[in-house]
This record gives C-alpha cells, structure tokens and sequence, in this order.
C-alpha cells in the first residue's frame, strides 16, 4: 500500500519519501510468498467491486512502465455451500455489478476442473475476472518508480516526520498499532505451505485450475493456487491464526499449522501429495470487522491512514494508493470509500498486546 501509494504520488508530480524498517520487498511483513488472489466478484461486500474494476488497469499499467510480469489471470473458483457467504455473496456482488460470473452445480464443477475433489452438494461461482500478482514483483516494481526508497529505516512515531513533511501516509501494516492507537486492530499470524504434486498433475495448471477459495465447516477458508512451477501447490487458511505482533511472531512452521492445510490439501484437491516443499508465515492487520480503514487521523488531516486491511487488501494496492493521493492532494476523493471509515470504532478501545484469549481461534 505505502508503495502504490508512492508510485501514485510520483505520477502526480509530488516529491516522495518511503520508509521502510527493513529492505522491502522482504518477507517480513504481509507482501510476500509469490502469490497473491485478486478476484472481482467480491463476496466480502459489493462495495468493493468498483476498486477492483479500476485496479485491474492499474496493474497492466505498472507492468508496461517497468517490464514486470506481476499479474497472471487464471479466473477464479468460490467453492461451498449455496447458502456460503464465499458462493451467496459472490453473487449478490455479481448480479449488482453485472459481472462475467458462472454458477456451477457439483456436476458441472466435477466435468470442468478435474483438480477438484467435489462433495455432493457443493456449488462453486466461477469469476473470470480474477487471477494471481505476484506480490515480491509487484513490490520492487512499484518502488522502481520512486525517486528516494530509504530502506531500513524505523519510524517510532508519527510526529518524527510531520516536522518535514507536509504530508504522511501511514501503511506499515502489522506495525501500525505502533504508531496509530485510534484504530482497535488485531495481527494475526497466518502460515502457508507448498505441497507436491504427482508429475503427471496436468490439470493443476495455470490454464486448468483457477485460483479458489472454498469454504467447508470444519476447516474455515480454505484458498489455494495453481502450481508455477510445476512441482507444488500453495495452500492456506484464511483467518485461522493466532494473535501476535511482528516482534514476537513465530516464525517456524510446525505440524499444528500443517496438518490443517495438508488435510484440506487431501480432501480438496486431486494429484497433491501430502509432502511438504516449504512454508512460510506472514501477518493480518485486522479491524474488528475484516473491512479496510483509508482515513485522516482524527488529530490531523495531513495524515492519513490505509493499511489495515484484515488479510484481503494487497489486490487493491494500486487504486488504495490512488485513493490515499486524492486524500493528500485534494482531500478528498470521488471514490466511495464510506465503508472503511474510521470513525465507526469511536467507541471501540485499541486491543492490547497482551489480548491473546482467542488463540488459535477462527475470526468467524
């Protein structure tokens, strides 16, 4: 986000400083891990749909300025229960928006994708619209458009920078809560895990097996990719993780994050075995309703606040960035950002650090 936003910025001829604590891209934070669903039909609330339509654009437009491959489009796969909200609202975004969706019963779903383990009674909507960025690429390109990038450079406050800048964006992710205490925001650990697959695993290719999110009882979100390289398939939960801060984050993935991703690797997707090739962690910024904050500070309008984004945010870097220039520049912006004011946790306390109750809890 802080990146985009910069990349944005530039564009309108504004001089631009980032900070960063460590070299970005790095995987220290929640940017990282070679893959990245963007999707259009947006189950998440309608209100998003019209940012994706835009952000689409944007990042055709950052690959013809630098030469970057950062966005492979491979549609998308929302796999449950009809009453799911992944399939419900799905398509509820989708007849509002008039969007190029296919609704497949288990038939349809077990016919066309293979790749597939289908259960009786699931339906999946399939968004062509949608597809794969690969975030390192899309991080190095964006700051291959900025003039100054000051790498490992910590910031301990806000008020560091107001003194020389006339303007701050603040999109530090799961060190926000550091420097923002009027946002209650959780960070969550989240793990992932690259499977193997048999050598003749054809259909989990790119142009065979879109990018999925299934939603089952017992295991929550699951979400997964085609192989890129023709030997593994990556599989994560989404919101099944502890809470954390990225100090003491674990950074070692153990059999308790695995087996969760290697059984719904099993039960789920055909030709993966349950052999693990590598993993990784990375972190949410979550509000207490999953939904974005893109704000002023309440103590300063020159400051404005983007990146807690609940774990489904770096799809949207590009236009969130464009949107964060308007708020510098104009103050203002012509998009409908109402739904990720800040101002509807007035009443809501920041989470102390020490808030681990629901470890290892599903979010919802």
């Amino acid at each position: 986000m802080g990146a985009a936003t910069a990349w944005r910025l530039t564009k309108r001829g504004v001089d631009v400083v980032c900070f960063d604590r460590y070299a970005p891209p790095h995987p220290l934070g929640s940017s990282h891990g070679e893959s990245r669903i963007i999707r259009t039909a947006y189950f998440e609330g309608s209100w998003y749909v019209p940012l994706l339509q835009e952000v689409f654009p944007l990042w055709r437009e950052l690959e013809a300025a630098t030469g970057a491959r950062i966005l492979t489009m491979t549609g998308a796969l929302y796999i449950g229960a009809a009453s799911s909200q992944a399939v419900a609202g799905a398509l509820a975004s989708a007849r509002e928006h008039e969007l190029d969706i296919e609704l497949l019963d288990s038939d349809a779903l077990r016919g066309r994708y293979k790749g597939h383990v289908v259960h009786d009674g699931d339906v999946a909507v399939l968004d062509r619209q949608a597809g794969i960025l690969n975030p390192e690429a899309a991080v190095a390109a964006l700051l291959s458009q900025v003039s100054e990038v000051r790498r490992d450079t910590e910031i301990a406050s806000i008020a560091q920078l107001r003194s020389d800048f006339d303007a701050v964006v603040v999109a530090a992710g799961p060190w926000t809560p550091e420097l923002v205490d009027w946002i209650p925001l959780r960070v969550e650990r989240q793990a992932n895990a690259w499977f193997s697959i048999a050598r003749d695993a054809t259909w989990l290719a790119p142009d065979q097996f879109p990018v999925f999110i299934r939603q089952s009882e017992d295991l929550g979100d699951i979400y997964g990719f085609p192989t890129l390289d023709g030997a593994s398939v990556k599989v994560a939960r989404h919101h099944a993780g502890e809470t954390t801060d990225p100090h003491r984050i674990r950074r070692r993935v153990d059999e308790f994050d695995v087996d969760p991703l290697r059984l719904a690797a099993a039960r789920y997707i055909r030709g993966v075995s349950g052999h693990v090739t590598r993993t990784l962690t990375c972190m949410y910024t979550n509000t207490p309703d999953e939904d974005f904050v893109v704000d002023f500070s309440p103590d300063d309008r020159h400051v404005v606040v983007i990146s807690a984004c609940s774990g489904h945010g770096f799809k949207f870097g590009p236009i969130i960035g464009e949107i964060a220039a308007d708020l510098v520049c104009d103050g203002g912006t012509r998009r409908d950002i109402s739904h990720f004011s800040a101002n509807r946790f007035a009443a809501s306390p920041h989470v102390p650090d020490d808030n681990r109750d629901h470890d290892h809890q599903r979010d919802h």
